[in-house]
């Protein structure tokens, strides 16, 4: 699987949601806990990888700004955000493969 892949994550949460309502799901609080465990777990990795994406689509209206424009706040803004995409792009990385 993708590390990144939305699809794949979306179909996932999916099944597993589909597990929580099947009868009799309640009754076993092992199985229960760990299917909400693993959902969450998906949840919260679908939400940082949107986020990021937002941000990557951010930068790029930024560096197309300064495509018409220079403007030295601008870019060091457009440079700052950069980097920290990168250092929140690498946790979630990490993160990722900690999780398999």
């Amino acid at each position: 699987m993708n590390l990144f892949d939305l699809d794949k994550i979306n179909a996932r949460i999916d099944e597993l949601e589909a597990k929580t309502i099947q009868e009799g799901f309640w009754n076993d609080s092992k199985t229960s806990g760990s299917v909400l465990q693993e959902m969450k777990s998906l949840k919260d990795k679908k939400s940082k990888f949107v986020k990021i994406d937002n941000e990557v689509k951010n930068l790029i209206e930024l560096n197309d700004l300064l495509l018409i424009e220079e403007d030295n706040e601008l870019l060091k803004e457009l440079l700052k955000n950069t980097k920290l995409l990168e250092g929140n792009l690498e946790k979630l990385e990490i993160e990722t493969l900690l999780s398999r």
